[in-house]
């Protein structure tokens, strides 16, 4: 038995486990399956009450419990942009997580001997590391929005349906898809056989051409992340292929005439970048909707996983006439707490307004799509 196997059949004991509680449970012989949040389950039982059977909800529970984010090919998924509402479901995930956390931990050591080296005082390398975290931030709520866009363009989902049609069966014998290429001290120097180079060259290229690490499921693109102020995991070849990568030597600095947006928009007359005008432009910057932007594309991905992914796809039919209620379940669970009418009724517009836009970006992917 291959390494893969065995990593396959030990995660498989989560949905071993489910079946095994849960034997009529239908839903959990699909390729994906995607948990709820606690605190969505929560909400969604105290607006929403007999919704759910006594079973119906221990199983919501237990999902949630034993798989983490849900099932992928019969195998928890971790999908990091969401971690903030699920612990870690796995000892993979978990020592992923450690190993990233010590990484991190004795780069920022290097770091902080470095700067004293050069005669920073600690209060210089509290801010610098201050600093970073702000920018780190400010990357991340863009790779947030930027996936919520990708699930509701139409263009994505064409590409990406093209994408899984080609190579279902190499993503179903791996048992999780593939990422793109780190840099070269870390990753595996053995090279590529002959008859996977054709899958690497089909996935690398989709991975570039919107920018992605990878799938997480066929239906969770997982952004690449963007370190302004550190060093790229990445590839050479990746860096150069799904982004922008500049040398700025130091006296470029002299002035502040030179606007990184300009760069990149001279780099972008190449017309190599047509599909994500959507993303640059109106969908964007909101200027047919006043403050709508990257923070509202985050919460309709919320909203396509928790939702569409996740409720709808094992309750749809019982919805009907229940939108409102579902909208104020969705207000509590990301406002965090339990909200009083005058203040809920107030942020419930808010959430509809993001909900019903989802609505209309998803029908015009199935209508780009024929379903």
């Amino acid at each position: 038995m291959s390494q893969d196997s065995k990593i396959q059949e030990k995660y498989h004991t989560a949905w071993d486990e489910l079946k095994r509680r849960y034997p009529d449970r239908l839903c959990l012989d699909k390729d994906v399956i995607y948990a709820l949040p606690v605190d969505f389950i929560h909400a969604l039982n105290k607006h929403l009450p007999g919704l759910w059977s006594k079973q119906e909800l221990q199983f919501e529970y237990d999902l949630n419990e034993i798989a983490g984010m849900g099932l992928f090919l019969k195998q928890p998924f971790w999908y990091p942009l969401l971690k903030e509402y699920f612990p870690p479901s796995n000892d993979g995930t978990r020592h992923f997580q450690a190993e990233h956390t010590r990484i991190s931990h004795d780069l920022r050591l290097t770091i902080e001997d470095c700067m004293r080296s050069n005669g920073s005082s600690e209060l210089m390398i509290k801010n610098y590391f201050k600093e970073e975290e702000k920018y780190k931030l400010q990357a991340q709520e863009r790779q947030i929005g930027y996936a919520g866009w990708l699930v509701t363009d139409p263009g994505f989902q064409l590409s990406n349906t093209v994408f899984l049609g080609e190579w279902w069966g190499m993503i179903q014998q791996r048992g999780e898809f593939p990422s793109v290429p780190p840099m070269k001290m870390l990753r595996d120097a053995t090279p590529l056989p002959k008859s996977q180079r054709p899958f690497y060259a089909g996935y690398t290229q989709f991975y570039y051409d919107w920018s992605l690490e990878r799938l997480a499921t066929p239906h969770l693109p997982v952004p690449m992340h963007s370190n302004p102020v550190g060093v790229s995991q990445y590839s050479e070849e990746v860096d150069g292929a799904a982004g922008l990568t500049l040398f700025i030597p130091w006296y470029l600095l002299a002035d502040q005439d030179l606007k990184l947006h300009d760069i990149a928009n001279h780099h972008l007359m190449y017309g190599h970048k047509k599909h994500l005008q959507g993303w640059f432009g109106n969908d964007n910057r909101g200027e047919d909707k006043p403050g709508w932007g990257y923070n509202r594309f985050s919460t309709m991905l919320k909203m396509f996983v928790f939702l569409e992914c996740g409720l709808f796809a094992r309750y749809r039919e019982r919805l009907n006439r229940k939108v409102r209620n579902i909208d104020e379940a969705f207000t509590e669970f990301l406002e965090g707490i339990e909200l009083d009418p005058l203040e809920l009724d107030k942020k419930f517009q808010s959430t509809r307004k993001t909900r019903q836009e989802l609505q209309r970006r998803l029908k015009k992917c199935r209508e780009a799509m024929g379903t």
